[in-house]
């Protein structure tokens, strides 16, 4: 992949700065405009239902639209497991010049698109959920015991429920 293939964004609100690359000859223009059109509710959302609205400072977020190979490199790097995923979330939970920077999310769309098929799920859908779930992970929530998953699920299902899409759970 050549550095023209990637293209880098910065989202930002009055609570957050996202910076992405997105591998634009993988995801499609529309997807990423729905998804940056929706964000600011989204973020609103996760930040309301845990409690994160609380610093006068922006939250910094990282986020790289990718492919399975790069998701199955990082996978086998940093979980020793040589599969694809659809997201994998790297917590930091640093200050940087004063802001709090979260972590970063890899999404693969090879995957994503795999599993919204087999689920009949939106793909845009499907991958707002993703991003929840990568957040939340970024947040500190697992889904390691049975009462953290449930946890977990029903704050996504909450958040979700919401933005007005339906429990990808069911």
């Amino acid at each position: 992949m050549n550095i023209a293939e990637i293209d880098y964004r910065i989202w930002e609100n009055e609570i957050f700065v996202i910076e992405s690359t997105i591998t634009v000859s993988l995801w499609d223009e529309i997807l990423i405009k729905e998804f940056h059109e929706k964000l600011s509710k989204i973020l609103y959302e996760i930040y309301e239902r845990t409690g994160l609205i609380s610093s006068n400072s922006k939250t910094l977020i990282s986020i790289s639209f990718s492919e399975d190979k790069k998701i199955i490199e990082l996978n086998n790097c940093f979980r020793q497991k040589q599969s694809a995923t659809n997201v994998l979330s790297f917590p930091s939970n640093n200050i940087f010049k004063g802001q709090l920077f979260l972590g970063d999310i890899i999404f693969s769309i090879e995957t994503i698109q795999r599993e919204a098929n087999r689920d009949n799920k939106s793909l845009a859908n499907h991958l707002i959920h993703l991003f929840i779930h990568a957040v939340l992970h970024l947040l500190g929530y697992n889904h390691e015991t049975e009462q953290q998953a449930k946890k977990m699920e029903d704050l996504e299902v909450e958040i979700l429920r919401n933005l007005r899409i339906d429990n990808p759970y069911k």
